[in-house]
């Protein structure tokens, strides 16, 4: 199961941490006005209509397959409109918005973790 842990709550973003068990893999950034609520979660891989490649599909009971709730590619919380963005590092200025670096990797990473993964938990 992957673990999605909210560390910090900006009027704008939420920053967390990504886990495969207790072994992190990466960093998340959501949109804080869009994000979905902590709770479980199903996963599925698919081909994103919007991005035009696989990735990973978060959903629920409260929050159906058909919002599009991905797992991919972002560097602000600008670019999510409720999705769960990855990246490798973060941008830890006191001054700018918070916002992720080498998000490809991660997400490359998340997506093919999420082949044999089919639950995520996010906790705040």
């Amino acid at each position: 199961m992957l673990v999605l842990v909210r560390d910090k709550h900006t009027e704008t973003a939420v920053q967390g941490r990504l886990f495969l068990g207790s072994t992190f893999i990466c960093f998340t950034l959501e949109n804080a006005a869009k994000a979905i609520p902590a709770g479980l979660y199903k996963l599925s891989n698919g081909k994103s209509p919007k991005f035009k490649r696989e990735l990973p599909l978060v959903y629920n009971d409260k929050v159906p397959a058909t919002r599009g709730i991905r797992i991919h590619v972002g560097n602000s919380a600008k670019d999510s409109n409720g999705c769960i963005l990855v990246g490798m590092g973060q941008n830890y200025s006191k001054t700018a918005e918070p916002s992720l670096l080498e998000s490809k990797l991660a997400e490359t990473t998340v997506t093919m973790l999420c082949r044999n993964t089919k639950e995520l938990a996010i906790v705040q």
